[in-house]
């Protein structure tokens, strides 16, 4: 099986690349400059799951759930899951409240035609 059908199967499983010598020369790096762009890239994926976590907590922030000392973080998907069934909820509870005002303009309507 060639490499490329293995990652057809297995799209997701990182492999473990081979760190020879003949490598870091092909690509024209030392390894001082491979540690820098190792370090760099390290610090940009902190930054980014320090964002992402950020957004997490804004959104656990604004979402109706039982808050209590004694109740641990929502999850991740668990705070996503809550917030898709929360709009949701706010999307059936607008289109409701818009019907209702439908109605009444109607009714409105009715109203002042009978009184003209």
């Amino acid at each position: 099986m060639s490499l490329a059908e293995e990652e057809d199967l297995e799209p997701y499983v990182r492999r473990r690349v081979e760190k020879s010598e003949e490598r870091k020369r092909a690509m024209g790096m030392s390894e001082e400059e491979e540690n820098a762009l190792r370090s760099s890239i390290n610090s940009r994926e902190r930054k980014r799951m320090h964002d992402l976590n950020d957004a997490m907590e804004d959104l656990r922030s604004v979402l109706p759930y039982f808050k209590d000392a004694s109740n641990r973080r929502m999850s991740k998907i668990s705070t996503l899951i809550l917030a898709t069934n929360w709009i949701r909820h706010l999307n059936k509870a607008n289109e409701s409240l818009q019907k209702k005002l439908d109605e009444l303009s109607i009714q409105n309507e009715q109203r002042e035609v009978k009184n003209e």
